[in-house]
This record gives C-alpha cells, structure tokens and sequence, in this order.
C-alpha cells in the first residue's frame, strides 16, 4: 500500500468512528432528556403529596413523610445517574 492509501484508510476509519460517536451522544441526549422528564414528573408528583401532608392527620402524616422520603431518594438516585452519564 501507498502512503496515500494508508492515510486514507486512517481518514476514513476516523470518520467513521466520528460518525457513531455523533450518533450515540444523540441517542444519549434523547435518553437524557427522556430521564429527565420522569425525574421532574416524579418530583412534581412529590411536592403534590407534600402540599396535601398537612391536612390529615399525625398518622397518615407518618405514613406520607415515608412514601415521601423513599420517593425523593429514588429522585436523587436518578439525578446522580444523569450526572455520571454527562
């Protein structure tokens, strides 16, 4: 082979290395998006059953504050998950 031809070959083979990384951080992206979407659904969701804590009573309170612990530990796991992903 010609000096021309392997430098060409490495040309192409990076090209097309390029390529897939492009399309993967697109798909990452999507995928990111899509994550960050159920995560904010998740909060909002949260902060519904907070606001609604107050008015009954100490034991249903209890059993909220609970749910609702578990619920943000899940939402912080997921925001850690994005993180390490970006």
């Amino acid at each position: 082979m010609s000096l021309s031809t392997d430098l060409q070959n490495l040309l192409d083979t990076l090209a097309t290395q390029r390529d897939e990384l492009i399309v993967q951080a697109h798909l990452a992206k999507l995928e990111a998006e899509e994550d960050w979407l159920k995560l904010e659904q998740q909060l909002e969701h949260l902060r519904a059953k907070a606001s609604q804590a107050g008015a009954v009573g100490v034991d249903t309170a209890r059993d909220v504050l609970a749910a609702a612990k578990l619920a943000g530990e899940e939402i912080a796991r997921g925001y850690e998950r994005l993180r390490r992903t970006l």
